[in-house]
């Protein structure tokens, strides 16, 4: 698992699930990200080659939980193989 202590910080020890932001699951098209400051659980979905944050309803790199999500190795891959954008 992947997770985000702050976004000037990025952590990347599995099983730490203290930090800001943390890939709790993957399924099909949609990243489960868990946001432990808003407590809830994020959907980031790929849509077109974007990503989407279910939350903020936007495909803004400045929203946090996309951000987070181009810094998953799952994305990295895809972003290679330019299934992503």
């Amino acid at each position: 698992m992947n997770k985000r202590k702050s976004s000037a910080n990025s952590a990347r020890d599995d099983g730490e699930k203290d930090a800001d932001y943390y890939l709790k699951g993957h399924y099909d098209n949609i990243l489960l990200v868990r946001d432990n400051v808003l407590k809830r659980d994020i959907e980031v979905t790929i849509r077109g080659g974007a990503l989407f944050c279910d939350y903020h309803e936007t495909q803004d790199r400045q929203c946090q939980h996309i951000e987070f999500a181009y810094s998953l190795d799952e994305i990295i891959k895809l972003k290679k193989g330019g299934k992503v954008r």
